[in-house]
């Protein structure tokens, strides 16, 4: 079997494996955490943080850019 992402033949069993292994993390595993990641990072709630009344002068909270991003 040839493998043309890494452009290598794959002649046996432990190569299968690690072709199997290498092809889910990375088509699979790694995009999956990382969508994930965002989705926490988007959806929870942050509020609970204590900022300080300076902070909250400068800028948007996280709350307001959320709204603004999912409008």
């Amino acid at each position: 079997m040839f493998d043309p992402l890494y452009e290598e033949i794959v002649t046996n069993t432990s190569d299968i494996m690690a072709y199997m292994v290498r092809h889910v993390f990375i088509e699979l595993v790694l995009p999956l955490s990382i969508f994930v990641a965002v989705m926490l990072t988007m959806f929870m709630d942050w509020s609970w943080i204590p900022i300080s009344s300076i902070e909250r002068e400068k800028g948007d909270s996280l709350e307001d850019f959320k709204k603004h991003i999912l409008k």
